[in-house]
């Protein structure tokens, strides 16, 4: 019986090795640490947890030494917003209100609503292996949420072109999560956005607002384009690209992101059940708010 797992930072230990590879020793030695002190806890008599202690202790003392020539770069940050939370305020007020404070009367997701989940991420992962193979993930290297945008930034500082998955920008106190970042040679971005869908809509484009603005803060000029790629008929793709249209967006989506801000910090919002419910997305809780009025 596995009854040790629960004493295994797994987490910890995944963020201590890619600290150490990126040359953060402090970061490496405190995550290491961490992780130890979860597994002395464990009072069985299973092996596997004793020698996984005794792995750390070695990686510890081989920091040691080296904490003063490191470099500060995995940083813990903390958002308001996410480009999710942002869409679903263009919808509902009372749905981003919910979906932050009262995320337990989601209604579960339905078995159809899954499929089409699941057809998305095929269609992304077939996008990204044929056109832009090779990439870093950011979200399965690093696995803390908290770490993305720091780690993002190391990639994008760092010599040389990349081509980065889930590459990770914090600005504004909003999160949002590139499905595809090229930064070339000179230093230039290239961002592209996988949708499952076969043409432009305005639910894109407000989804795509968010992401462009919260990027162009970022790089500024250094931001060449952004991309949207389509699903054709034939399961092949198309490439568009939205930049000019989505930099006519960034004033207003400014002005959004500090209404939405303050929501998050007042009483949930009072709004009657209608059209809004349903568009341009079915919302989460449409249970909980029949049942409430």
């Amino acid at each position: 019986m596995n009854d040790y797992i629960n004493y295994i930072d797994f987490s910890s230990i995944k963020l201590g090795d890619i600290a150490y590879e990126i040359g953060d020793y402090k970061s490496a030695d405190d995550n290491y640490f961490k992780a130890l002190k979860r597994l002395r806890n464990y009072q069985g008599d299973r092996m596997q947890p004793i020698m996984m202690a005794s792995e750390l202790v070695e990686k510890i003392e081989k920091i040691k030494s080296k904490i003063g020539r490191g470099k500060s770069i995995l940083k813990f940050d903390v958002w308001k917003l996410t480009k999710s939370s942002f869409v679903k305020g263009n919808q509902c007020l009372k749905y981003l209100y919910l979906n932050k404070h009262k995320k337990q009367e989601k209604t579960p997701i339905s078995k159809e609503k899954q499929k089409k989940f699941d057809q998305g991420h095929f269609f992304e992962e077939k996008v990204r292996k044929e056109q832009f193979p090779n990439g870093i993930n950011v979200k399965d290297k690093v696995g803390h949420f908290a770490y993305f945008n720091s780690y993002t930034s190391f990639l994008i500082n760092s010599e040389g072109g990349k081509t980065i998955y889930e590459a990770t920008i914090i600005e504004e106190d909003v999160l949002v999560m590139c499905d595809i970042l090229i930064k070339e040679e000179n230093g230039k971005i290239d961002i592209y956005e996988i949708k499952f869908n076969t043409e432009v809509n305005d639910a894109i484009i407000a989804d795509l607002a968010i992401q462009y603005t919260i990027c162009k803060k970022r790089f500024n000029s250094n931001l060449n384009s952004f991309n949207v790629i389509l699903r054709t008929e034939n399961e092949n793709w198309k490439i568009e690209n939205l930049t000019t249209e989505l930099d006519k967006q960034i004033n207003n989506v400014l002005l959004k992101i500090s209404e939405y801000k303050a929501v998050l910090t007042k009483e949930e919002p009072i709004m009657m059940i209608g059209e809004h419910c349903n568009k341009p997305y079915e919302c989460e809780f449409i249970d909980y708010c029949t049942n409430k009025c």
